[in-house]
């Protein structure tokens, strides 16, 4: 949040502030150096120009926002009160003000910079996001939704406000409106990798496990970022290998208590296990054609086959075990036995998964 967005709204806030702004080459020299996002050295010439010229001669926003790009929390904390003593009615110097509070972990100081923001330009709606995204922790989702809802009724074609509201509504688990708002962003924002690898990770999260590889795949990865591109595709590769013992594990939930109530006779339990097979066997095809095909190549790339083969082997035990207890008449206490097995399969599963994801970088 702080990082991207942000960017752009100060320098455009303190736009007007250039033509006034010491002189020639500094501004010149500047304006290169913000612009190629060298911070750290575009603010020790803002700080060297202060010592020279005096403190007037340097917009106190413009300082502030990039001592807080150059990781100087503190000294972006002190220049932000002084652009807000300078003109206390700019909201703008309360944004970065709350943004290093953040950085120097003073989150309800933070929360209180943004309302004063909120106050001073009610009609921004990325001052009621940003407020959103901080107190969305600690606040109920009642309180939150209410600045998320009025956030997107006052920015509904911004592409971050769009991606944060996803977030939020991902965060508390309303993963449709969430999916919502990701493609909202992506449609607004095509080319920003974050938004569609949070698209990605969400249609997972939702079963659509081939389309979140295949949007995690398209994605141009900015330069430098070639390395993250690859981890990503790699941890929604392993997702979709993931999902099919997870799915049979279900299934053999859903049967085992289905059978304990109902008995099937022999006649009934064999179609039935068949058609399970089969059902499992269609889906996974289908899954797995509608993966983009370098992706279809990559699973059975060296270092990858193992992680798919483990998966499928998984996979096929659970499918098996559940026509084998559907097909033998099993006792109570055998049924009962079956669901311990179950659940430790399921605790094996979480266990593998876990170890499986510490790659893991979609969020």
């Amino acid at each position: 949040m702080r990082n991207g967005v942000a960017g752009g709204r100060v320098r455009k806030a303190v736009a007007k502030s250039w033509p006034g702004f010491i002189a020639g080459a500094v501004e010149s020299r500047v304006r290169g150096l913000i612009e190629s996002g060298r911070f750290e050295e575009a603010a020790q010439v803002l700080e060297e120009a202060v010592e020279q010229y005096g403190k007037g001669t340097v917009p106190a926003l413009l300082l502030a926002w990039t001592l807080l790009k150059a990781g100087r929390p503190a000294d972006a904390r002190r220049w932000a009160l002084r652009a807000i003593e300078t003109e206390p009615e700019k909201a703008d110097a309360y944004r970065v003000l709350a943004y290093a509070l953040l950085d120097l972990e003073l989150k309800d100081e933070a929360a209180a910079a943004l309302r004063k923001g909120v106050e001073l330009s009610p009609d921004n709606g990325l001052h009621y996001m940003e407020l959103a995204w901080i107190r969305h922790r600690e606040q109920g989702f009642g309180a939150t939704r209410k600045l998320v809802d009025k956030a997107l009724a006052l920015a509904p074609g911004d592409a971050w406000v769009q991606y944060t509201a996803g977030r939020i509504f991902e965060r508390h688990l309303r993963y449709r409106r969430a999916q919502s708002h990701y493609e909202r962003a992506v449609e607004l924002d095509p080319g920003d990798a974050a938004k569609r690898y949070a698209l990605a990770g969400l249609l997972q999260s939702r079963g659509r496990i081939s389309r979140g590889v295949a949007c995690a795949h398209g994605t141009v990865p900015a330069p430098g970022e070639e390395r993250r591109h690859e981890e990503v595709c790699t941890s929604v590769m392993r997702r979709w290998s993931w999902r099919w013992p997870e799915l049979a594990l279900r299934s053999a939930l859903t049967l085992n208590a289905v059978d304990w109530v109902f008995p099937t006779p022999l006649r009934v339990a064999l179609p039935l296990a068949g058609l399970l097979l089969a059902a499992f066997a269609v889906a996974w095809w289908r899954a797995f054609v509608a993966l983009p095909a370098p992706c279809r190549r990559a699973m059975f790339a060296p270092g990858r086959w193992g992680h798919f083969a483990a998966a499928s082997a998984r996979t096929a035990a659970v499918l098996a075990a559940v026509a084998a207890f559907l097909v033998v008449e099993l006792s109570a206490l055998q049924h009962f036995g079956v669901l311990a097995l179950i659940v430790l399969g399921y605790v094996h599963w979480y266990r593998w998964t876990e170890r499986a994801s510490e790659t893991d970088l979609l969020y």
